[in-house]
């Protein structure tokens, strides 16, 4: 099934997807990190996935679920990112865990899978972030949804253009004092209710920032489950 849903007409190829029970067990794996998209809360969430019985995953509960009152009977979209592929879960939230360690239990309705065909690998992220247009003395507040070596995914409510120059300026708890700094050209957007959501490459970048950058992708590397952890209670 081809979805044209970008401003700039680049095609996403998605498949409905039948996992086996290994299948599910390796790409579902506990220490997996996953991004959760629910109706009440503006932009995607991550967590980390604990256990995958049957058709049943289970996962950290993020603190947005309770700041929004996420309930049992509540529909969810979850992305987890494994080799060549995207995957997308639509499933049911059937169970909550109210003793530690406090699970999410979402029963999976189907699975689809988006090839990703990116250069360089991405690391699902939750960064906050401003944005400021070439020309223009405006601020962004933007929200890092992945990053990798070579450029970034975000979502804002502002429009953009595509192919637009923009500074951006990254809070990725790498240095308490100073953002991750670099300049960016966007080269997607999708088109969302309520936000959209960029796809942006790096085209600037100095020798510091690109340090910073590095250390922030090799950290993410060794243990991307434990960087989101943290901010999980």
């Amino acid at each position: 099934m081809m979805n044209v849903e970008l401003s700039n007409w680049i095609p996403v190829q998605r498949e409905e997807y039948v996992l086996s029970i290994k299948e599910k067990e390796e790409i579902f794996k506990r220490g997996s990190v996953i991004s959760i998209k629910h109706s009440y809360i503006f932009e995607p969430v991550l967590s980390v996935i604990q256990k995958t019985e049957g058709e049943c995953i289970y996962f950290r509960i993020p603190e947005e679920f309770l700041k929004n009152n996420v309930f049992k009977g509540d529909v969810v979209s979850c992305q987890v990112m494994r080799g060549d592929y995207e995957y997308i879960i639509n499933g049911i939230i059937s169970e909550f865990e109210v003793t530690y360690p406090w699970l999410v239990q979402v029963t999976i309705k189907n699975v689809s899978r988006v090839k990703n065909n990116r250069s360089a690998k991405r690391y699902l992220a939750n960064f906050q972030a401003r944005f400021s247009p070439k020309g223009s003395d405006a601020s962004i507040y933007a929200i890092i949804k992945n990053i990798s070596m070579t450029g970034v995914g975000a979502v804002f409510k502002e429009e953009v253009e595509p192919q637009s120059l923009v500074n951006v300026f990254v809070s990725a708890s790498i240095d308490k004092t100073q953002p991750l700094e670099f300049k960016a050209k966007i080269n997607r957007i999708v088109n969302r209710e309520i936000y959209n959501e960029y796809g942006l490459e790096i085209v600037g970048i100095d020798d510091i920032n690109k340090d910073k950058l590095d250390k922030l992708i090799y950290r993410l590397e060794c243990n991307e489950a434990e960087f989101v952890s943290n901010s999980l209670k």
